[in-house]
């Protein structure tokens, strides 16, 4: 079951949580995995980093005059921060995916380039067993890159796969 005792039992020494704890926490695969290690984690907020690749498929194909990594992308790094955060603070009964469901007031301030290390810095600003609100910047060498608040929806495993399967068209 994920919990904070299942996170706690992640941490390394320094308390941080690197790429193989990430993976055991988030259920992406890593193509779209956009946190590499967290190194601050509480009830309320989170740190956590990404090292944008020199070259990957997805910046290669956005913006071939002036590689960046997409906004989008750096959006989906603060909400997968966010999922981190949510997942050591709840408990959850049973499998629970974590998944978006609202953003707002979204600004990207400065792009963030590859070679760079984004850190997103999220913290809740309202939970219930429904779901969260959470407000989050991310940062390049502490020149801020984007700003969002938005909204994670809890929905249990089981109903996320019948969901999807009644909105096949195959």
């Amino acid at each position: 079951m994920m919990n904070r005792r299942f996170i706690d039992g992640l941490r390394g020494p320094q308390g941080h949580l690197e790429k193989e704890a990430i993976r055991a926490i988030l259920s992406y695969g890593d193509a779209f995995l956009f946190v590499d290690s967290v190194s601050h984690l509480t009830d309320s907020d989170i740190v956590a980093q990404y090292h944008i690749p020199e070259s990957s498929e997805l910046i290669d194909a956005h913006f071939k005059h002036a590689r960046m990594m997409p906004g989008v992308l750096m959006g989906e790094a603060l909400a997968q921060a966010g999922i981190v955060l949510v997942h050591y603070r709840s408990e959850f009964e049973e499998e629970t995916d974590v998944i978006a469901s609202t953003v707002n007031q979204m600004r990207f301030k400065s792009p963030a380039l590859p070679g760079d290390t984004l850190e997103a810095r999220v913290s809740i600003k309202a939970i219930n067993r429904l779901g969260a609100r959470l407000t989050g910047h991310s940062y390049v060498n502490d020149r801020e890159v984007l700003s969002a608040t938005f909204d994670l929806t809890f929905i249990k495993r089981e109903n996320l796969i019948e969901h999807l399967s009644q909105h096949v068209t195959r």
